[in-house]
């Protein structure tokens, strides 16, 4: 028993002994298990703060993106880098915009996520018409689908005599509805003739092929300019006699049309209109054009136009008559201008001096043709003001000269615009004999008559006649060459005689050219863009990653 119990002892003691290592480590453990929390808090509380600065900066960066995204949309702020700058407006349009001290209207007839998505053309005219409001707040844009807002539409369609399609741009005074133009899309750009014959009915090309300029700030700003004139010259152009055309087509269709598109372009309201069929109306029309015609007018017609000229003593209208080699004899038209102190003669000037003449593509007898053309110089200075470069040349093809009978005389001034070089020759219209080169001198190809009188209050009042020697002055290849100053002269020279001040001539965009072009401050932008702020990124990522590990 006392074995047993010794034993039982023994037991009960070496139990206690391997217990008491237990009761040891329980203390161990419950510190490794605080030592544990300690370090999941150091892991949270470094990974809260990662993930906190994560939110932030995430946070930062879309609201930098919104701001940004606004900021670009209402200000000029993206860079243009394509060779002819086709995503900016000109100078003169920013000036104009600028300036503008009534609200307008700018109605796009399509959807806007369609319109900017369904080409690089139409994105380069969402991007023109932005440029617009970003340069002016007075400038409303807006984007109308019409299948969804016919109200809109209709709105504009009984103002407007034609009909408005998707695509088109109405710019409306806001006060104003019915003080409107429109302009189409697909009228802002001009064509390649082969390859849009070949577009429309083989297929051979994309619309996009074909396209060679962009005209349509030119025709955005001539609406705005329109649209914002309280009181625009209406232009009465007299293209037709008896339903039929009033010049001659094959030479000088090209180069009236493109007369009457400046003139639509520089904010005038031009209409077109018959000698014999339309009343000369002094309440319709400030001013007449009457472009080379081919046939003496009758006894009537001078009579209308001399009527309108001095509209009951009233004045205040004028008369552009260009003269031309295509025209017959007329005396009775020649009688009217003489009774103004202008004489046009029967013979065509030629420069002899081959230094002295600039060759030049014109329209003649319905083909281009190369001719070297004597050099106009500008000789009265007033006519020229608005001009912003006066030294390129003006090319006059084919003039026919003009002699100022008289320079004053009572309420009458004649004055010389436009003459030649003294080394050009005179050889006879319509003559097939070879004409002796020996120099003539200097002849007068433009001038301008003027009547004037005092009303019962002493404002003065004018009408004048403004003559120019050739059609070709203002042919269809001439105006359109930014090497030649003929499109911004004619204006000028019409604005000043209308009083209508400084117009605009603002050159196409060559769409035919793809390179991209960039100068020195456009290159450190985009310098900056790629290579300094992903090295900004990359250092910043760098010092926090340094940072953390080390913490």
């Amino acid at each position: 028993m006392a074995d047993n119990e010794k034993e039982l002892n023994q037991e009960a003691s070496a139990s206690e002994n391997a217990a008491a290592p237990a009761k040891e480590e329980a203390p161990k453990k419950e510190k490794s298990s605080r030592k544990m929390s300690a370090a999941v808090r150091k892991k949270f509380k470094y990974g809260g703060l990662a993930a906190a600065i994560t939110a932030v900066v995430v946070a930062i960066v879309v609201v930098v993106n919104i701001l940004v995204s606004t900021l670009v949309e209402k200000y000029p702020l993206k860079l243009d880098l394509t060779e002819t700058a086709m995503y900016e407006i000109s100078e003169d349009t920013i000036d104009y915009v600028s300036s503008l001290e009534q609200d307008v209207n700018f109605t796009v007839l399509m959807d806007e996520s369609n319109f900017k998505t369904s080409g690089t053309y139409l994105k380069m005219v969402h991007e023109i018409l932005q440029k617009y409001t970003q340069h002016s707040d007075r400038i409303n844009l807006t984007y109308v689908d019409p299948t969804t807002n016919p109200d809109v539409v209709n709105q504009y369609q009984e103002h407007y005599s034609g009909t408005l399609t998707t695509g088109d741009v109405v710019i409306a005074s806001a006060e104003d509805p019915s003080k409107m133009r429109v302009v189409n899309v697909d009228k802002m750009f001009t064509y390649d003739d082969e390859k849009y014959y070949y577009y429309m009915y083989y297929g051979y090309y994309t619309l996009e092929d074909c396209i060679t300029a962009f005209t349509g700030e030119q025709d955005l700003t001539a609406a705005l300019m329109y649209v914002t004139d309280a009181n625009p010259v209406r232009v009465g152009v007299i293209s037709m006699a008896n339903s039929k055309p009033i010049f001659n087509v094959q030479s000088c269709a090209y180069s009236v049309a493109i007369f009457m598109q400046n003139l639509t372009k520089n904010g005038y309201d031009v209409t077109e209109i018959d000698l014999y069929t339309n009343a000369l109306d002094p309440a319709e029309f400030d001013m007449l054009v009457l472009p080379a015609p081919v046939n003496d007018l009758t006894e009537d017609a001078v009579e209308k136009i001399s009527d309108f000229l001095y509209n009951d003593g009233a004045y205040e209208h004028d008369l552009i008559y260009f003269a031309d080699r295509t025209q017959s004899s007329t005396p009775r038209l020649d009688a009217l201008l003489e009774t103004w102190g202008l004489q046009v003669g029967k013979t065509i000037v030629t420069e002899g001096e081959q230094a002295n003449a600039q060759i030049v593509s014109v329209i003649s007898g319905g083909q281009a043709v190369q001719v070297g053309a004597p050099t106009a110089v500008i000789v009265d200075q007033d006519y020229s003001a608005n001009m912003a470069n006066t030294s390129l040349p003006i090319p006059a093809p084919f003039c026919r000269p003009i002699t100022c009978l008289w320079e004053s005389q009572t309420n009458g001034i004649t004055s010389e615009l436009l003459r030649t070089s003294d080394t050009v020759y005179l050889s006879e219209l319509g003559s097939a004999e070879e004409s002796d080169t020996t120099p003539d001198g200097a002849q007068v190809i433009a001038a301008v008559s003027r009547r004037q009188t005092s009303d019962t209050n002493n404002k003065i009042l004018r009408s004048n006649i403004m003559v120019f020697g050739s059609m070709m002055l203002s042919d269809y290849y001439i105006m359109q060459d930014a090497a030649y100053n003929n499109a911004e002269y004619l204006m000028s020279a019409v604005n000043t005689m209308t009083g209508k001040g400084g117009g605009l001539i603002i050159a196409q965009k060559d769409l035919s050219k793809s390179t991209i072009t960039i100068d020195q401050g456009q290159l450190n932008a985009v310098n900056v863009a790629i290579y300094a702020i992903p090295f900004i990124v990359v250092v910043i990522g760098i010092v926090v990653f340094v940072r953390r590990r080390n913490k």
